[in-house]
């Protein structure tokens, strides 16, 4: 009986020492994929925001959230605050009640604003950079490192 145990306890030891180095290989594709998973959502919310601008005779700017949205000449959902896009909040609303992406932070560190030209860059770990512009009417996001 105890040589059956240590026998069942070696076999559990290997596969999770198998399972440990598969899931450090296996870690970056995940964070990879949930980053990818983020810049659609965003995409999504954008064109949430856009068709509500259109359903409801392109109003100028509408309040959720206690966060003042404004549209732009082509319907796309903008924060500004101070005359430059507001980057937290921008994200806030287009990725709402997301916090993180994966395990990770989503942290603002850099933002431009110019005439129909907006564009914030989100950090998450190992250096890797979602950055959501739009430039002359045209909203995309693009993930990087």
């Amino acid at each position: 009986m105890p040589a059956t145990r240590m026998i069942w306890g070696g076999i559990v030891i290997v596969l999770l020492a198998v399972f440990l180095f598969q899931w450090d290989q296996l870690e970056p594709k995940v964070e990879d994929t949930s980053l990818v998973i983020a810049s659609r959502e965003i995409l999504s919310s954008a064109n949430e925001f856009k068709n509500y601008w259109v359903v409801n005779g392109q109003p100028s700017s509408m309040n959720k959230e206690g966060v003042e949205i404004i549209f732009t000449s082509l319907g796309w959902p903008i924060v500004i605050n101070d005359q430059e896009i507001d980057c937290q909040k921008w994200i806030a609303i287009l990725l709402p009640d997301k916090e993180t992406i994966y395990t990770d932070s989503i942290r603002s560190h850099k933002n431009l604003t110019e005439i129909e030209s907006y564009h914030c860059d989100y950090s998450i770990s190992d250096g890797k950079v979602m950055s959501v512009m739009l430039n002359n009417g045209v909203f995309k996001v693009r993930v990087g490192s």
